[in-house]
């Protein structure tokens, strides 16, 4: 009876165990090991935050876990976002190889009444509207920042030739206003060490296998990065960005006080017209490549953008850790470490002078 008793008890402990483990649900997979978990830890920490902020707070703890803390800053977005932009820096071996960033956006958002009207506010309510998410933001984009943090703690292991900015911007789903208002800010020293950046956005699903985005990837980097996947062994396809759509890439392709000004209109209408940090620039361009999923939009993401409820992959509570392809993840990371070792040789510089 007493081994009886002991069994019932240990299978409702493990039960009991399994029901406060489930808030976020795991990634999809069994875990390599190393840096697979080391991924699976980040996406499931950025995923169990409900807030902007929570999330901020999570990107910030695991760099710190990675070692990472000393090298890392968060910088003012403007003056319509309580959030911030989290800034980590690995210096590469050669002080004269230049800058290259990866760029992935730690917000996430719903898409619903509340999210068009914060819009309206150019971001002003973003929080309050926050309170209304029902998406854990994993795949969206979770699943960047956990490449883009590993990537800087690789870096500091196994230093690239050239110092390796990690943006992790916020407020990207209100008009990019992160990544807008960090280019601007760029001195123009610095935007002279600027070799190239690649945008990992909504990576790793269960769906689909990963793409680069043709339509907005400078040619020769769509190029490399198809040279570098086949030398990894890492499928990539083709894909493109639908019409309508962007992500942080589009300020480093082109960059500009008009420019600035008709994201602004885009994405926030007549609130787009209000001064933001960001206008406060000159013509900036540099080659960029972007990844995300290769079917990340489907049709229920155009209903939902037609009724404005959440009921599409992404921006609702489909997007949950459990879609997240954990190996599909890793092999994402491996592919970007491989690029970012080739990608800046295949380049030339160009950058838009001031009129």
């Amino acid at each position: 009876m007493g081994n009886r008793v002991r069994r019932v008890l240990t299978a409702v402990g493990a039960l009991l165990l399994a029901a406060c483990a489930a808030h976020v649900p795991p990634v999809a997979g069994d875990p390599p090991g190393g840096r697979a978990e080391s991924l699976r830890t980040s996406v499931e920490a950025i995923a169990s935050r409900h807030t902007n902020l929570g999330r901020m707070a999570a990107v910030r703890e695991r760099a710190r876990d990675l070692g990472l803390a000393e090298r890392t800053r968060t910088e003012w977005i403007d003056w319509f976002s309580l959030q911030r932009n989290v800034v980590i820096e690995v210096p590469g071996a050669d002080p004269d190889a230049g800058i290259v960033y990866v760029t992935a956006h730690h917000d996430k958002t719903d898409l619903n009444p509340f999210k068009l009207a914060s819009l309206l506010t150019n971001g002003l309510i973003d929080e309050l509207a926050g309170l209304t998410y029902a998406s854990q933001g994993a795949i969206d984009n979770a699943t960047g920042v956990a490449i883009g943090l590993e990537l800087a703690a690789g870096a500091v292991r196994d230093p690239l030739p050239h110092t390796l900015r990690v943006l992790l911007p916020g407020a990207e789903e209100s008009g990019l206003r992160g990544t807008r208002a960090h280019v601007s800010r760029l001195s123009e020293a610095e935007r002279a060490r600027v070799r190239l950046a690649l945008n990992v956005d909504s990576v790793a699903t269960v769906e689909s296998a990963d793409c680069i985005s043709t339509n907005v990837s400078d040619p020769r980097l769509v190029g490399v990065a198809r040279a570098a996947a086949e030398h990894v062994d890492v499928e990539l396809g083709l894909g493109e960005i639908p019409a309508g759509a962007s992500s942080d890439f589009a300020p480093f392709r082109a960059h500009g006080f008009w420019r600035d000004l008709g994201r602004g209109i885009l994405f926030s209408s007549v609130a787009g017209l209000l001064p933001q940090r960001s206008w406060f620039t000159g013509p900036f361009s540099v080659p960029v490549a972007s990844f995300s999923a290769c079917e990340l939009i489907g049709v229920s993401d155009l209903v939902a953008g037609t009724i404005l409820l959440p009921l599409g992959r992404i921006h609702g509570p489909r997007d949950r850790a459990s879609r997240v392809d954990l190996r599909r993840l890793e092999a994402q990371h491996r592919l970007l470490r491989a690029l970012l070792e080739r990608a800046p040789a295949a380049v030339a510089r160009r950058v838009v002078p001031r009129p």
